[in-house]
Parts: C-alpha cells; structure tokens; sequence
C-alpha cells in the first residue's frame, strides 16, 4: 500500500515543478535589439559635395575596447562603473553596425556611391582612408552619450604620414531615460561624427 503513495507523491511533486517552470518561462522578460541609424539625406551637404562623386573612399578599420564591443547596451553609471544590459542589446557586431553607419552617412553628406567599409576588396584602390580609434562610446540615461575617438584620413600612398589627424569629443543629448532615446542619441553622435569627417574630406580635396 506505500508504493501507490510514493508514486502518487512524486506525481505531485513533479506538476507543482512544471507549473513553477511554466511560470518562470511566461514571466520572462523579452529582450529587445537595437541597431544604429544613418542621418536623413541631407540635400544641403549634396551640391558642396558633388565634386567629390568619383572619389573612392574607404572607412576602417575601427578599433573599440573590449568592454564597449559586446552584445550588451553598456551605461555609464559613475565615474568607474558600466552597467551591461542582458535584456537591451545591440542586434550585430557594434563595430560593424559603427563602421556601416559611419560609411552610409558620409555617403550621404558626400553625394557618393563610393564609399566602402573595411575590409574592401582588394581591386579597391581609395583616394581617401578613414581609420578610427574609437575612446568611450556609452551614455547615461536621461543624460548624454559620449563618443570620443581619434580618426585619421590617409591618401593614396597607405605608408605616408595621414593627411588629417583629429580627436573628436561628442556629447549628443538623451531626451529620455529609456533605450529607445538612448540608443538614438548613439546613432545622432555618429552623424556629428560623420559631419566632421566629411569636412575634412572635402577641404583635402579642394587642395
């Protein structure tokens, strides 16, 4: 007679843990994938740059700490401590994601086609390198993201010293304290970015 009790026992036993999982499943929270954003065409930059629609220009490579480059949304949240988000991530690789930004926004403020993101083929022979070195690429909520990264533009000839040199400071503000604005207030950081770059090309290529 104590047999049919144990069996009836573990019978219980094993509905009450499948409910629990079952629970535990349903109350699971979802996680959300965020990309970047190019800029919106920008038909003032278009007649500046017009010229330069033959030009072939290459962007990369890019060079972002380990910390920043993982698939967790990272926030600053003092001076010393990030905070990583398991359940706000970056939907790919966030320096592919930068360098394709990067890239569709300067052919955009560029009015060209040729733009190619690193690593190019090898029949591409660029008039102009963008390279980066990218410092501190994280905001704090409801506050600002940073971007602050040292870029160069090199010529034709890949061993001579870079025509342009420059460290970029950006602050770019969050109009809110969740991931939507925040992640909006990246990708509005790489078009400033971008803008500055694209400066740079065009006066070099007045020269």
């Amino acid at each position: 007679m104590r047999v049919p009790r144990l069996t009836a026992g573990f019978g219980i036993l094993a509905m009450v843990f499948t409910l629990a999982v079952s629970g535990c499943r349903s109350a699971a929270t979802p996680v959300a994938f965020y990309t970047l954003s190019p800029i919106q065409e920008a038909a003032n930059d278009a007649p500046k740059a017009s010229a330069l629609r033959e030009l072939v220009i290459t962007v990369g490579p890019a060079w972002l700490p380990d910390f920043m480059n993982r698939p967790q949304i990272v926030t600053r949240t003092g001076e010393n401590r990030l905070q990583l988000s398991e359940f706000h991530r970056w939907a790919g690789d966030l320096n592919k994601d930068f360098l394709n930004t990067l890239a569709e926004n300067l052919s955009i403020r560029l009015a060209s086609p040729r733009i190619n993101v690193f690593p190019w083929e090898e029949q591409v022979t660029p008039d102009y390198r963008v390279a980066l070195d990218v410092h501190q690429f994280e905001g704090r909520m409801g506050e600002a993201v940073v971007l602050n990264v040292t870029w160069s533009v090199r010529g034709q000839d890949q061993g001579a010293e870079p025509l342009v040199i420059r460290r970029s400071i950006i602050r770019q503000a969050v109009s809110g304290s969740d991931y939507d604005t925040l992640v909006a207030a990246h990708s509005q950081a790489v078009g400033e970015l971008s803008g500055e770059i694209a400066t740079a090309i065009m006066g070099l290529a007045k020269q």
